[in-house]
């Protein structure tokens, strides 16, 4: 990664070098210009780009503007031109006047057009690059999130395989004198009641003094909790759908439904491979 930062900085520089002998060589052709001055003057407008480009980049990423609409980022993009024109044209008018004197800066002023154009020109160049560096680092981001969330799934399937937490493959409930024995594949939902837990099958409802973290724990891996209190298998959803703006509603084959928290949201997507 080092290597192809300093392949890319020497490319820049290269290529600012090769600018700034082009830009030289033409406004003198064209103005007749001493050369010496107009070389400093080349310089020193070129070299302005550099603090002016890193502030018109702050603003870019500060300012979110691929986020924006069409329209409203074609406004922002014009008028972030105008500032950066002006701001560039500005300080270049007072180096020279410094530098170079009053007299061969009045020159330069008539020669305004050609520098808004190549202000214009670098500008566009400098948005194309910042845009690109913008969605290079997204699909960088998005790709180590994707890798962190396979190395989570991976790392919990671990831990519950190398742990002493027996998965359950029935559960027994004591209803007065008698004692249910519940198979975990019958389990539609678990539901949090107080200390207790209600656990729902097609044949019934059973209640069992044990926590949702218990549940959460022990059962297979396609149970899943998607609220804190409800834990659902898998294979009784029978559709997912938006509720109430950011809200996930869940339905069940039943009919039953639940609201769905939004860290159970961003589980359920995991086991579903959304």
């Amino acid at each position: 990664m080092a290597v192809v930062e300093k392949n890319n900085l020497l490319m820049y520089f290269v290529i600012w070098i090769v600018f700034i002998i082009l830009q030289i060589l033409s406004i003198y052709s064209v103005t007749g210009l001493q050369f010496e001055l107009l070389t400093v003057d080349i310089f020193i407008r070129s070299a302005l780009f550099i603090p002016v480009g890193i502030l018109v980049g702050k603003a870019v990423r500060y300012a979110n503007y691929e986020k924006m609409p069409s329209i409203k980022q074609f406004v922002s993009y014009g008028f972030l031109f105008i500032i950066f024109v002006s701001i560039w044209l500005c300080l270049g008018y007072l180096f020279d006047y410094l530098l170079t004197g009053k007299e061969f800066t009045m020159k330069l002023v008539k020669i305004l057009p050609v520098y808004m154009l190549t202000g214009f020109m670098c500008y566009m160049i400098l948005i194309l690059f910042l845009r690109n560096k913008i969605i290079s680092s997204k699909s960088i981001e998005n790709n180590v999130n994707n890798i962190n969330k396979q190395a989570n799934i991976m790392q919990n399937k671990h831990t519950r395989s190398t742990t002493n937490i027996e998965i359950l493959e029935h559960i027994a409930v004591k209803s007065g004198q008698k004692i249910h024995v519940v198979p975990v594949s019958d389990i539609i939902y678990l539901q949090a009641f107080g200390d207790y837990v209600h656990i729902f099958t097609d044949s019934g409802k059973y209640l069992k003094e044990q926590t949702m973290k218990y549940f959460e724990n022990s059962l297979p891996l396609h149970f899943i909790r998607i609220h804190r209190s409800y834990i659902v298998n898998l294979e009784s959803i029978s559709r997912i759908e938006l509720y109430k703006k950011q809200n996930q509603l869940l339905t069940l084959k039943n009919g039953y439904q639940i609201r769905i928290s939004s860290t159970g949201y961003k589980l359920l997507k995991q086991k579903l491979n959304l």
